[in-house]
C-alpha cells in the first residue's frame, strides 16, 4: 500500500470532508477521490459514506484508522533509519512518558550520544498505551513506562522507585486543614498509570472525578504555579521547584512509591540494544 494513500485517507478523517482534506494536501478534490478509490479496491471495503454533510467512517473505515496511522509512523521510522544509514550505523528510538525526561532520559541522552557516535538517536514522548503499540510494532526500540505491560514478546524489568509526593504553592499550603478534603476541589490530576492510581486509590479510598485532569505532568505543575492547586508528581519533576521554594510538599499527606519500567521487544537482536539497555540501568542506579 503506498503511504500516501493512508496520509489521505487520515486528512480525510481530520477535516471532516474530501474538499478540506484536499486543499490540505494541496491536490485536486478528484485526485483525493481517486485515492480512496483505490485504497478501498485494496482493502476490498468502502472505508467513507459520503453525504452532504462531509464524510463519515464505515465500521471498515473504524477498523483500518488505527493500522493506517500506525503504517505511516512505521514508514517513517524506516525512511529514517535508510536515509541515515550513510552517516550511522543504525537509528534508535526511546519512547517515554513526559515525567520521566527527569532525571533518567535527559542523563541518558547525552550519555548514548558519547558512548555510541555511530547512532542516530530520536527521543519520542506519549502516553503508555501509544508507546506500548509502537513498542510492539517496531516504531520504538527501548520504552520507559509507569506501567507494566504483559504481552508476548515485550521483556519487562523494573528500573527504579520513583516517589511521588502531593505537593501546592507555599501560600496554598495555610488552607489546608485536611488534606484529604481539598482533593476534589483543587487537585490537579495526572494520568501516571494503572500502579500509581490503584496505589493512590489505597490511601484515598473515596472515589470523585477532579475538576481538571492534565495529560502531561508538567504542565499540570505548571497550572498549580500560575493558578494553585495540589497535585501528585515525582520527586524527579520537581525536585527543582521544591528546593527554590515555588512549591511545598504537603506533609502529612502520603508519599507513593512508583515503579518505573524498561521495556523492548524480544526479537530485537541489534548488537547494541543490551549495552544501551545497561546505560539506563547504571543511570537508575544511582537513583
Amino acid at each position: 500500500m503506498d503511504v500516501t494513500l493512508a496520509k489521505t485517507f487520515l486528512a480525510i478523517i481530520d477535516c471532516g470532508n474530501f474538499r478540506e482534506a484536499s486543499e490540505r494536501l494541496h491536490v485536486t478534490q478528484s485526485t483525493v477521490s481517486a485515492r480512496i478509490k483505490s485504497l478501498e479496491g485494496q482493502l476490498g471495503k468502502s472505508l467513507f459514506i459520503r453525504n452532504k454533510s462531509g464524510a463519515t467512517l464505515t465500521q471498515a473505515g473504524m477498523n483500518f484508522q488505527e493500522y493506517a496511522l500506525s503504517f505511516i509512523q512505521l514508514w517513517e521510522r524506516a525512511l529514517s533509519k535508510v536515509s541515515s544509514e550513510s552517516s550511522y550505523q543504525d537509528y534508535i528510538c526511546i519512547g517515554a512518558r513526559p515525567g520521566l525526561w527527569e532525571p533518567v532520559v535527559m542523563e541518558w541522552l547525552p550519555w548514548a550520544k558519547s558512548e555510541f557516535p555511530q547512532l542516530a538517536f530520536k527521543a519520542e514522548f506519549g502516553v503508555a498505551t501509544d508507546l506500548i503499540r509502537k513498542l510492539e510494532e517496531g516504531i520504538v526500540d527501548i520504552a520507559l513506562l509507569l506501567s507494566a505491560p504483559s504481552i508476548p514478546g515485550i521483556i519487562v524489568e523494573q528500573l527504579y522507585q520513583e516517589k511521588f509526593l502531593l505537593v501546592t504553592k507555599p501560600d496554598s499550603i495555610f488552607e489546608i486543614k485536611n488534606f484529604t478534603k481539598f482533593m476534589e476541589k483543587n487537585y490537579i490530576d495526572v494520568d501516571w498509570g494503572k500502579e500509581f492510581r490503584e496505589s493512590k486509590k489505597h490511601y484515598f479510598p473515596a472515589s470523585f472525578i477532579p475538576q481538571l485532569s492534565v495529560s502531561v505532568g508538567i504542565y499540570g505543575v505548571k497550572y498549580i504555579l500560575e493558578h494553585g492547586g495540589y497535585g501528585y508528581f515525582p520527586y524527579s519533576m520537581i525536585s527543582e521547584y521544591i528546593k527554590s521554594g515555588k512549591l511545598v510538599i504537603i506533609e502529612d499527606a502520603p508519599e507513593i512509591a512508583q515503579p518505573v519500567y524498561l521495556a523492548h521487544c524480544q526479537d530485537d537482536h541489534s548488537t547494541f540494544k543490551e549495552p544501551l539497555l545497561a546505560g539506563f540501568r547504571e543511570i537508575a542506579a544511582k537513583l
